[in-house]
């Protein structure tokens, strides 16, 4: 069916509902609406919508095949048009002096000139709304070769976070060459508000950017926008109203005093309680955490003051914050003049990497011992590794980052031999 007589038919369609319409007037109350009034608006809506769609991609289809087949002669004329116009000028020049010396002119009509990405890529838009050769079918000019040649069978490719196949178009290109669905990036995004060491949104260390667009609703960039300010503000006060919490950014804040903008409360800016006059009281919970965290050799950032523990690895350490600093004394990282690591703690972590082998219940002592020192002189190659290789260990595995279990499979390092899962790997790591 072309596609006028498609459009005929909804149009006949509509016509039959006008008239049942116009049959239905002075039988029912006025402003009464019964269940079969419904039904019949929801198909004339319904009908309105595909007339629109159907029209839509018409012109787009039009609007391809001309860039895609006419772009050539275009550009011949526009190079014809030039060339009058130069000898028109040269005409005119003769005019005023006869024994002017003619301008040789040579015009070079390429075949096939190479067309930028932001052309291609509006090509590729176009020629994917002709679904299934479903508008081809409909219109009523016979397709050209150059254009059926061209026309590509419909391709899907794999969104990175979910596995899923998506169509090209569906996809978000991170600036590692990564493609994510719209669900993916936007659950990403989110999930980094929650979760500082995912702030910003990253894959493969590149910073996904969070603009207002195609991807993200002015909302989630507004939302963005203010986690941006957040976490990049130091030493951060928050609501003292345990019901509220709200960040207080540094504008609200009058010498030891912030005002919530949010419930108007105030908060000491010191021992982050209910504002007070005098001198600020100690704060005793903090202090007990501190006292605790000094008999267990845990350390606080500088930056933010959280409390970290190092369970395994070297003394660099990199806060949820990102802030790095030396497990050790705490200041920042390569400020001083503190081990690297522990040998202790690099004996253990060989250990732990030595017993993931699959014959490790069955090594003798001499193996065994040999496997534990080369693992040690890896980590120590590889303390501040970069996590440029993967591979897949199958089985029940424990993330070593987020701690999440996973029950199929799980990704490991072949460098440092860390252990991460999907959004770890690729947006923590």
């Amino acid at each position: 069916m072309d596609s006028s007589s498609f459009i005929l038919a909804l149009q006949l369609q509509q016509q039959d509902l006008d008239l049942w319409e116009q049959s239905r007037k002075g039988k029912q109350r006025e402003g009464e609406l019964t269940d079969v009034d419904l039904a019949f608006e929801a198909c004339r809506h319904e009908l309105e919508a595909m007339t629109a769609q159907i029209s839509d991609h018409i012109l787009a289809l039009s609007i391809a095949r001309a860039v895609d087949s006419d772009a050539q002669a275009i550009r011949k004329a526009q190079l014809a048009e030039e060339e009058a116009a130069r000898d028109h000028t040269y005409a005119l020049m003769l005019s005023d002096d006869p024994s002017a010396a003619p301008r040789p002119v040579t015009v070079e009509i390429k075949e096939e000139e190479p067309m930028d990405d932001a052309e291609d890529g509006l090509i590729d838009i176009l020629r994917s709304l002709n679904l299934g050769g479903l508008l081809d079918s409909m219109s009523s000019q016979p397709e050209s070769s150059s254009w059926a040649s061209s026309r590509k069978e419909s391709q899907t490719r794999e969104c990175i976070a979910c596995n899923d196949q998506f169509p090209p178009l569906a996809l978000f290109r991170s600036p590692c060459s990564h493609e994510y669905c719209r669900a993916c990036l936007v659950g990403l995004v989110r999930s980094s508000f929650q979760d500082e060491s995912l702030f910003p949104p990253k894959c493969c260390r590149q910073t996904i950017p969070v603009e207002q667009g195609r991807w993200f609703s002015p909302q989630l960039v507004g939302q963005f926008r203010a986690k941006n300010l957040e976490f990049g503000t130091p030493n951060r006060t928050y609501c003292s109203e345990p019901s509220c919490s709200t960040f207080i950014p540094p504008v609200f804040i009058d010498g030891d005093t912030a005002t919530c903008p949010r419930c108007v409360r105030r908060t000491c800016i010191h021992c982050n309680g209910p504002h007070h006059i005098g001198v600020c009281p100690s704060d005793t919970a903090s202090q007990q955490v501190l006292q605790l965290a000094d008999q267990n050799g845990w350390q606080q950032c500088y930056s933010c003051y959280r409390v970290v523990e190092l369970e395994t690895g070297c003394y660099h350490m990199t806060c949820h914050c990102r802030a790095q600093f030396c497990y050790l004394c705490g200041d920042r990282w390569k400020t001083c003049s503190c081990p690297q690591w522990e040998e202790a703690r690099l004996i253990r972590r060989a250990n732990v990497v030595v017993d993931r082998d699959d014959n490790a219940d069955r090594m003798d002592a001499a193996v065994r011992q040999a496997r534990v020192e080369e693992e040690r002189a890896n980590l120590m190659e590889n303390h501040e590794c970069t996590h440029e290789t993967w591979e897949l260990r199958d089985g029940d595995r424990q993330c070593e980052e987020c701690h999440d279990i996973l029950p199929r499979y799980i990704f490991e390092c072949r460098q440092c031999h860390i252990m991460a899962c999907r959004r770890c790997r690729f947006n923590r790591l």
